[in-house]
């Protein structure tokens, strides 16, 4: 795997990438603004859904998991309150997410392919990241983090 710091900065790439994109698409008038909101701001909840998952799928939540997550999202979560933000929202992102997260994801597809694709990188980009990040790369991340790469992959291939 990829250094933590080149995988990061190519995550940062892309997530600027994917901003502009949706930027391009709002101005076109394909992206309905008035009943989802910016579309960035739409997708990037959803990614942080996904991220928060792979982050809580070895049941904890670890200090390095937490730098790399404000790191790379500007963020200034602790891990106590990124665990009380999970707890929050455990309900609103589970499994039952899965079916809001694909239709996004398909929704996205059919306003741009590329765009879709890029999303998908960015998502397989942090996974990478965050599961790499604290130096304990436990079965059960790997698996989240498949599952959803997998999930995405036969969206985008589709």
């Amino acid at each position: 795997m990829e250094s933590i710091d080149n995988l990061t900065k190519a995550f940062r790439f892309q997530y600027e990438r994917f901003h502009l994109g949706c930027d391009a698409i709002e101005e076109t008038g394909a992206w309905d603004k008035e009943k989802f909101g910016e579309m960035g701001a739409f997708y990037e909840n959803d990614l942080l859904s996904m991220i928060l998952r792979v982050i809580v799928a070895d049941g904890k939540i670890s200090e390095k998991e937490v730098e790399y997550l404000n790191r790379n999202f500007a963020f200034d979560y602790t891990v106590e309150s990124l665990a009380e933000t999970y707890d929050n929202c455990r309900a609103a992102i589970g499994e039952s997410f899965d079916v809001k997260f694909k239709n996004g994801v398909e929704c996205l597809k059919n306003i741009n392919v590329k765009l879709a694709a890029l999303y998908s990188e960015l998502l397989g980009t942090i996974c990478d990241i965050l599961i790499a990040s604290d130096g304990e790369i436990s079965p059960d991340e790997i698996q989240e983090a498949q599952r959803i790469k997998s999930l995405l992959s036969d969206i985008t291939s589709a």
